[in-house]
């Protein structure tokens, strides 16, 4: 039997924001209201060496700091991964930056938090298939005591193993994304914490002219699931961070650079063609040559 939930205001909603956590670029931030925001599902897309892993271990990272989210309540992680994409040394550089960071802009601030405990924080489960996947969402909420005080979630891909079925139809693999993307939303719902969603790109032939463009892979119907649709690519030998899909955040886009030390903005005057970029935010279809 169904249970029916309580009925809220539209000001108990506005006064229950969960906050935000930061990409460590003050551009993506703004552009974001804030950074990735707790509560809702976030689409991370991309081409392969976009950068979305190493968006989402600077996210384990900035959930930690005191300095890295918008409430005074930071968290842990469950960083689930279905591609071995994985590097707890990349994890631990970007920790290690973020701790030396803080401690020289601050010399008295005591309360941050280790490399050793950023690392111990981040609980890592290793799925290779659909069925892993759903076991692992299932027992999430025995992990997600008050103590361990989870803030974030991090899938990483939902593409892999939704692709990867064998003998399959279409409706199939419709069925296990809805149940997986439902499954993620009550959980960041319920647990206000944030859940991140890494997924491919896909090349697409449009009629007539047969023009190919790349889009988000799994379809319409995923793309609608989550609340935020975030695009990491390269253009004019820069990275850039385009919005495809927010109902609060304009279709906007802005450029970062990855360092040693994880996510960061580049320099300003690198930006100089930001705005003529800005005025192409409709565009969210790039056109690529078909062989």
């Amino acid at each position: 039997m169904a249970v029916v939930r309580r009925s809220r205001t539209a000001m108990d909603i506005l006064k229950s924001d969960t906050g935000c956590i930061s990409t460590y670029s003050k551009n993506i931030d703004d552009m974001l209201n804030g950074g990735i925001r707790m509560g809702v599902v976030t689409e991370l897309c991309g081409n392969p060496g976009s950068g979305k892993s190493n968006l989402c271990t600077q996210l384990c990272v900035s959930v930690q700091m005191k300095y890295g989210v918008t409430t005074n309540e930071t968290g842990t992680v469950i960083y689930i991964d279905t591609e071995g994409s994985f590097v707890p040394i990349r994890l631990q550089n970007m920790a290690m930056a973020a701790e030396n960071h803080y401690k020289n802009e601050n010399e008295n601030l005591t309360n941050i938090s280790s490399v050793e405990e950023i690392l111990k924080n981040v609980i890592y489960f290793r799925c290779i298939n659909v069925a892993e996947l759903i076991a692992c969402l299932i027992q999430l909420k025995q992990i997600m005591t008050p103590e361990r005080n989870v803030k974030l979630i991090i899938l990483d891909s939902l593409a892999h193993p939704i692709r990867s079925i064998i003998n399959s139809d279409h409706l199939t693999r419709h069925k296990h994304i809805v149940r997986i993307v439902s499954m993620l939303q009550k959980i960041a719902a319920d647990y206000k914490c944030a859940a991140v969603i890494v997924n491919h790109m896909i090349a697409k032939v449009e009629s007539p002219n047969n023009e190919a463009y790349c889009a988000p892979a799994l379809g319409d119907t995923f793309g609608h699931m989550s609340q935020l649709r975030l695009q990491l690519s390269w253009k004019m030998n820069k990275r850039e961070a385009r919005v495809l899909k927010s109902p609060h955040i304009a279709e906007l886009s802005t450029y970062f650079q990855i360092t040693d030390d994880g996510i960061r903005d580049i320099d300003e005057t690198e930006l100089m063609d930001q705005n003529s970029c800005n005025s192409a935010s409709q565009e969210n279809m790039h056109p690529i040559a078909i062989v």
